[in-house]
């Protein structure tokens, strides 16, 4: 298991490395800074995880409360791509308290469930961070989601900077997801699976975002597709059209 956690995290660390090169290259932090500073803090944190990946209790603390920082920086990251795209949608007061209070209310229930029943024989912040992650990844797979679904009614078109970006942060919250999975329905019979799941998983969504970024720069991807009160229009058209079949 050492030899495979070895090999996981050097794939993500070059990964990271060529592109955190790659958005310096294409001045990514001046139009999604969060996502810019997502990558260029993996890198050390990556490292720090390789090289105390032999000493189990400094990995332990080093893996965990990094883990803590990404969780929460990789779903500030995705809701600015998604602000960036859908900024109409903020105009609407019902989206506003709809979108952030399904996320406020997801990780106040986590919090309270993790504090109120903490795990038996494991530390406490671990279980909270576990948890927390656990609802992290749920609430990044649903915005990615919910941005796939609105790409084709508001034909905004195939977007590859945010696109990718989302595609990326959707694809790595699906390991977690299948790693607990399995871990409830087949306990320790799939551990190689469990354990490196969310490592493959995490590394998939660094190569969509190196696809993403690696082909000719295109300035126009990073306009959003459309002014804010054009698809304010479009989605207030739509809700009408929704009202008038309910009626």
């Amino acid at each position: 298991m050492l030899v495979l956690n070895v090999i996981n995290l050097c794939v993500s660390l070059i990964l990271e490395i060529w592109l955190a090169i790659l958005l310096f290259r294409r001045n990514v932090r001046r139009h999604f800074p969060l996502f810019a500073f997502y990558i260029f803090l993996s890198v050390p944190i990556t490292a720090a995880r390789l090289l105390s990946v032999g000493h189990y209790t400094v990995y332990f603390y080093v893996f965990w409360l990094t883990e803590a920082v990404l969780l929460a920086l990789g779903l500030a990251a995705l809701h600015e791509v998604f602000h960036c795209v859908y900024e109409g949608f903020y105009q609407i007061l019902a989206f506003r308290l709809f979108y952030y209070g399904v996320i406020a209310l997801v990780l106040i229930i986590t919090a309270i469930n993790a504090i109120a029943n903490p795990p038996g024989k494991a530390d406490p912040l671990v279980g909270l961070i576990l948890r927390m992650g656990i609802a992290v990844n749920l609430l990044r797979a649903g915005i990615a989601a919910f941005y796939g679904a609105l790409i084709k009614p508001l034909d905004i078109g195939f977007r590859r900077y945010p696109t990718g970006i989302v595609m990326g942060f959707g694809l790595s919250a699906l390991g977690p997801f299948l790693g607990y999975f399995a871990l409830s329905v087949f306990g320790t019979k799939f551990e190689v699976f469990t354990k490196n799941i969310s490592a493959v998983a995490y590394i998939l969504g660094g190569l969509v975002w190196l696809l993403a970024f690696s082909g000719p720069e295109r300035k126009e991807e990073w306009l959003p597709p459309m002014p804010p009160e054009e698809m304010l229009r479009i989605v207030r058209g739509y809700l009408r059209v929704l009202g008038r079949k309910e009626q």
